[in-house]
């Protein structure tokens, strides 16, 4: 464990190097922004808006607690001020029908909920992004004393022409937080069976409860100081462009000391691969000791880790990540390189030892593994096209050829991220990531952002690889 200990120290004191911090945030960029509708009143003429705001970033209104056995069915009729940049600038609800004693509540509530929302700018008839306002009206169904809190919304018409078209999913159901609580409460009874009771050790800290039976006594305090550390990345570099979801409980972490007790409780809880660990949602994470060396481990570690935050921070409940972009974005953290404690994001790690996700043997790197695989794909015509790996269903990519998916959903992730130094500086991928988030497809989400289709960029996707 002398190595993971070092490592612990490492990342922990290049989090708290705030400069650095910095340097971080603006490499990844992963920022997002999208469009808009009328003008707002200014000082001055505003440029007239020739392309509306579409909401690209959500969050369900809920009702006060309070209203709940009222049978108060309340309309409120909302405008919404956008900047330039897609940010929300200003709410004002115009009216509340029927009116009520719970009025202060309800025009809270929606203030806040709206305030959080993200917009693509509003574009002018130069192409140019410009603020805007919307307004709408949203309906609150009654519902019983104790039930769970719905709001039915008309939000903007063109989403759900789209829905009704089939361009975009019709939203699925999520879990409620009582259901997502005793999923992960099965799934924590469920490791607690494959735990060794005698060196069993416990430690919470602000975002985890951490469990190991671990002979080290120390590796406890190592696994909780490399978690949060690996979080503190993940909000320093996203914090800034993708506003987080509220934590809603802490996420459970198991390092079992035998790699056999970690495939007991994949079999149990239905998780599949054969790595050195696995991510469960709604939040329980697993992994064993039992590796070549602790870089394997780390990059588990990261890999599973960005699942996790992306399950809990970044995707709204009920939607995901398309598998090209979430496992795209898993190894993109896994395989960046760590300098002096500091993640660099994009930077190929030289690591000797690669986790494949299905197996385990001994590897070579990560990076000259899919590299050169990837090079001898396209010389033989085997390699799968971007529009394939953004169409590709969960069986296909997790089929017989997914270490050509992982590979190649890797390289596309990181080619999106720095192919172009114009695509860097303008921050495009993080745009591309908003619309992925609200459920456009891959195709759209890209045409959206970069203003090309996969077959454009399918020749610039093959000369990047082959000379990165």
């Amino acid at each position: 464990m002398a190595g993971l200990r070092g490592l612990s120290r490492k990342l922990s004191s290049g989090v708290r190097d705030q400069g650095r911090v910095h340097l971080l945030v603006a490499a990844i960029g992963l920022l997002g922004l999208i469009t808009t509708k009328a003008p707002l009143p200014a000082q001055e003429a505003a440029p007239a808006v020739v392309a509306g705001p579409v909401a690209i970033r959500n969050y369900e209104p809920v009702a006060p607690s309070a209203m709940a056995g009222t049978d108060i069915d309340p309309e409120v009729e909302v405008r919404v001020a956008i900047d330039a940049a897609g940010v929300v600038t200003d709410v004002e609800v115009l009216a509340i029908e029927p009116s009520s004693e719970f009025d202060a509540l309800l025009r809270v509530q929606v203030e806040h909920t709206l305030s959080q929302w993200r917009y693509a700018p509003a574009r002018d008839a130069e192409d140019n992004p410009t603020s805007s306002s919307l307004s709408w009206r949203l309906k609150f169904k009654s519902r019983a004393a104790g039930e769970q809190d719905i709001v039915s919304q008309d939000l903007d018409p063109r989403l759900e022409v789209l829905v009704e078209a089939g361009g975009l999913e019709a939203p699925t159901e999520p879990l409620t937080p009582n259901q997502r609580a005793r999923s992960l409460s099965h799934a924590v009874e469920a490791a607690e069976k494959y735990i060794g009771r005698e060196h069993r050790r416990r430690r919470e800290t602000q975002r985890f409860i951490l469990i190991t039976d671990a002979e080290d006594e120390s590796t406890i305090d190592v696994l909780a100081g490399n978690m949060e550390s690996i979080y503190e990345i993940f909000h320093a570099l996203f914090d800034s462009h993708i506003q987080p979801l509220p934590e809603s409980f802490r996420t459970v972490v198991y390092l079992f000391r035998r790699q056999a007790s970690l495939v007991a409780l994949q079999r149990e809880v239905g998780s599949t691969g054969f790595g050195a660990g696995f991510y469960r949602s709604p939040g329980l994470m697993a992994f064993h000791q039992q590796v070549q060396t602790s870089e394997q481990l780390l990059h588990s570690m990261f890999h599973e880790a960005f699942h996790a935050f992306s399950d809990s921070h970044l995707t709204p409940p009920g939607k995901q990540l398309p598998q090209w972009v979430e496992e795209g974005l898993a190894e993109y953290f896994a395989n960046s390189k760590i300098e002096r404690g500091h993640l660099i994001p994009g930077k190929i790690s030289g690591s000797k030892y690669v986790l494949f996700h299905r197996r385990s043997r001994q590897f070579r790197g990560t990076a000259s593994w899919s590299l050169k695989e990837a090079r001898t794909a396209l010389r033989n015509g085997e390699a799968p096209t971007v529009a394939e790996l953004l169409e590709a269903s969960r069986d296909t990519f997790y089929g017989l050829r997914y270490q050509s998916y992982y590979g190649f959903s890797w390289l596309l992730t990181h080619f999106l991220r720095h192919g172009r130094e114009d695509w860097e500086a303008e921050e495009l991928f993080g745009t591309m990531l908003l619309y992925l988030v609200q459920g456009y497809s891959g195709r759209d989400a890209i045409e959206a952002a970069f203003g090309m289709t996969p077959e454009d960029l399918q020749p610039e996707f093959e000369r990047y690889i082959r000379r990165i």
